[in-house]
């Protein structure tokens, strides 16, 4: 079955600020039926979600905090009340720190697990978003292979297909190496040559293989648009990006499943 389209509202978070409803609504006007919060810029969680509602639009994951110690209560509640499966950190809790030694990998593992029981009963998944400076060598294994040996099958892992192939990784190899983790896959486009600032660019516009990537994602359950940033206009290459993921037939949006 092919995925629903999602997006990563980070893509948008200017715009948001401005004016957070308006954007959504255009959001669901280009046929976006999902999509992933990452904060609420310019609005809040219980603002977001009857608006949502209103639109009838999902949001099936996010980016957020580790549901652990003084954030655990706070972070299962809002999952419930905007109805997310999939709770993902945008980075880990101490960011490269955690891939500074191999023990400090684990430390960071042992954390993701603590989660994922956390949320087990709410019926809400944990996940993983990868950058590429936590798919480099740590002690001559890769950090995520670490991750991926120890921890249990139900924490996910949302792959960052550009980032995956920033890193020198085949995303095609990726994405069958993470298997069932793999529900819901960023695909993220861009320019992945070169040694300077990562260049982020709509979907299909890049160099990242997203159709061949699509092909070998088994279990993907929402293929989410995203754009750390874009030296055009944003809105333009959200939609640009929505266009060129379902008319490739590896998304669908709102109305076409």
């Amino acid at each position: 079955m092919i995925p629903e389209i999602s997006i990563q509202l980070y893509s948008v978070r200017e715009q948001l600020e401005a004016d957070y409803e308006g954007t959504i609504r255009a959001l669901a006007t280009i046929g976006f039926g999902n999509v992933e919060p990452a904060g609420y810029p310019g609005s809040s969680p219980e603002e977001a979600a009857k608006l949502f509602s209103e639109l009838g639009i999902k949001a099936p994951s996010c980016h957020g905090s580790l549901p652990i110690g003084d954030d655990k209560n706070r972070v299962i509640e809002e999952a419930l009340m905007m109805g997310h499966e999939y709770v993902m950190t945008g980075c880990p809790p101490k960011f490269r720190e955690h891939y500074e030694s191999v023990d400090a990998v684990k430390a960071m593992i042992d954390l993701y697990c603590e989660a994922a029981e956390n949320v087990a009963s709410h019926g809400v998944s944990i996940g993983y978003h990868n950058h590429d400076w936590d798919l480099a060598l740590v002690e001559g294994k890769r950090g995520y292979e670490y991750f991926l040996e120890k921890t249990p099958d139900t924490v996910l892992w949302e792959a960052d297909l550009y980032w995956v192939a920033r890193a020198g990784l085949d995303p095609v190899a990726f994405v069958k190496e993470i298997g069932a983790r793999g529900k819901c896959l960023h695909f993220k486009d861009g320019i992945v040559d070169g040694d300077g600032d990562a260049t982020f660019l709509p979907a299909g516009a890049g160099q990242v293989d997203l159709g061949s990537a699509s092909k070998a994602a088994e279990h993907v359950e929402y293929a989410i648009v995203e754009l750390d940033s874009y030296e055009g206009d944003m809105m333009a290459a959200v939609e640009e990006s929505y266009l060129y993921l379902t008319a490739n037939g590896i998304a669908v949006g709102r109305g076409c499943q």
